[in-house]
């Protein structure tokens, strides 16, 4: 809608936008516990820089987060018997962590490091913001960022491979180092380094490192999209609540609206975006026959992460201390298994470490989540409550095993517990099979925006850029936008998105 006279209508099917980055709120004796629903870790949200669009976009909006800095990251708790890696976004400091664990893998990547900043160097030379998913983002890219591609000369070989592939590249071959990578890449993508793009985890590693801190929004993961919205409105956007969509309106060919559910009308557009999952529009919001067959295929044969298990605590909070650890948490139960085995690695958030406001006086709000399966729990939680809710205490249980690493009481601390299944994972956030995103293995490209034999309708989301999560959202999303724009209205944007991130 900016720099351009188009009327922009967003319909979210739930009470509140966001997706998954919204928050909710539960009372209890001791107070009300705010939790987060989905994403909280964070970088670059008020610094423009080249992982995260969303900092230039605010800036484009008008729009400004409040954010707490901090570092480090989070505790990467790997081994067994000994204490936490602080992962540092400066890389220098993280090498001093990583010595503790392997020696040889902090030399080789500290040799890694000069590289490393280059390589980013020239990779934040070529903003999100700059592309688009047509021929003429050659013309973008020949009229001003041709010394930023010039720069990426050197990697440009290996920044499309498996991060596997950077690693040799930066010759690191210590077991240790490499498993840490193997575990970054699983937290960016879903995927270890053998799959994960080495321009993501480039991009992330470099990034983190010339930011130097984290950052948490004040107010929790919710303040993101309430941003996002008051920019969309100030432009003469629409946000259409609790307003599901039946189907995508296809006539000859072409997209021209949607159908709403429950008897709602429709609502007649030129243009259709899908932020469904790929899945989701091609199996449920396409009428059968409307795209190529083969194209329907290739979609819904996308290789998916599995779903996941949610713990959400609020707890007692005498005696705990988080100043050396920090609110973020990742814990290994068992190293000898595979990263990606289900339950194995678990993610812990504590919010309520940068914003107290999040939980009462003296107690902490606890979100910790790890992969687990979807097949059953769907068919389990319609047909049989009380097993479902048996099995869900046992699923839940590995998670309080991880939280122990972190706080060896928890269990006794706990004021309020909410469990949820990957069967509430795929109800809220209307996603198959509740899945956490596309696990489309590097050196295999991503889709891009646009459906081929269905004209005027695009997609975004995590199932069109590479990784999962925010980057991957908020990255397609620009993406998409500077397409629909005619290149005037691109280079115009970009004119005034450079100059306000000069300032």
């Amino acid at each position: 809608a900016i720099g351009t006279n188009d009327q922009v209508i967003v319909v979210e099917s739930h009470y509140a936008v966001g997706g998954a980055a919204h928050g909710f709120a539960r009372k209890t004796a001791r107070g009300e516990f705010k939790f987060d629903t989905g994403p909280s870790f964070f970088a670059g949200l008020t610094k423009p820089n080249a992982l995260n669009p969303l900092a230039s976009v605010f800036r484009l909006l008008g729009e400004e987060l409040e954010t707490v800095s901090y570092d480090p990251l989070g505790t990467f708790h790997i081994e067994l018997d000994a204490p936490g890696l602080r992962r540092h976004a400066d890389l220098a400091k993280l090498v001093s962590e990583v010595k503790r664990f392997s020696p040889r893998g902090a030399e080789e990547l500290e040799r890694a490091v000069p590289k490393i900043r280059t390589m980013y160097a020239s990779l934040s030379g070529l903003p999100t913001t700059a592309l688009r998913a047509d021929w003429k983002v050659a013309l973008m890219i020949l009229s001003r960022y041709m010394k930023a591609m010039a720069g990426l000369g050197p990697y440009s070989g290996v920044l499309p491979q498996p991060t596997v592939k950077l690693l040799d590249f930066l010759d690191i071959k210590d077991p240790w180092m490499r498993y840490l990578a193997d575990l970054e890449c699983f937290l960016l993508s879903g995927v270890d380094a053998s799959g994960t793009v080495s321009a993501e985890f480039a991009a992330v590693f470099g990034a983190s490192d010339s930011l130097g801190v984290s950052e948490f929004p004040r107010g929790g993961a919710e303040e993101i999209a309430k941003a996002l919205q008051r920019g969309l409105e100030k432009y003469g956007g629409e946000v259409r609540l609790k307003t599901h969509v039946d189907e995508i309106i296809v006539e000859n060919g072409t997209a021209v609206g949607v159908k709403l559910a429950n008897d709602k009308g429709e609502i007649r557009a030129p243009i259709v975006l899908s932020n469904a999952s790929v899945w989701d529009t091609y199996g449920t919001l396409l009428p059968k026959g409307a795209a190529p067959a083969t194209e329907t295929r290739e979609a819904m044969e996308t290789p998916y992460s599995e779903s996941f298990m949610h713990l959400h605590l609020g707890i007692e909070g005498e005696g705990l201390d988080f100043t050396h650890t920090g609110g973020h948490h990742v814990v290994v139960l068992d190293k000898s298994k595979p990263i990606s085995q289900p339950g194995n690695v678990c993610m812990i958030s504590i919010a309520s470490v940068w914003e107290p406001d999040m939980a009462p006086a003296g107690c902490h709000c606890v979100h910790a989540y790890t992969m687990e399966p979807f097949e059953g729990w769907e068919e389990l939680k319609a047909n049989d409550k009380q097993a479902y809710e048996k099995r869900k205490k046992e699923a839940s249980d590995k998670l309080y095993v991880a939280l122990e690493r972190v706080i060896p009481d928890v269990r006794d601390r706990v004021l309020l517990e909410l469990v949820a299944s990957p069967a509430t994972h795929k109800s809220w956030l209307r996603r198959h099979k509740g899945t956490y995103g596309a696990a489309i293995r590097a050196p295999a490209m991503f889709p891009g925006p646009t459906v081929a034999g269905i004209k005027n309708l695009y997609r975004v989301g995590d199932s069109v850029a590479p990784g999962v999560g925010v980057p991957a959202a908020a990255g397609s999303g620009v993406i998409c936008a500077n397409t629909l724009a005619s290149l005037d209205d691109h280079f115009a944007c970009q004119d005034r998105m450079d100059a306000l991130n000069a300032r």
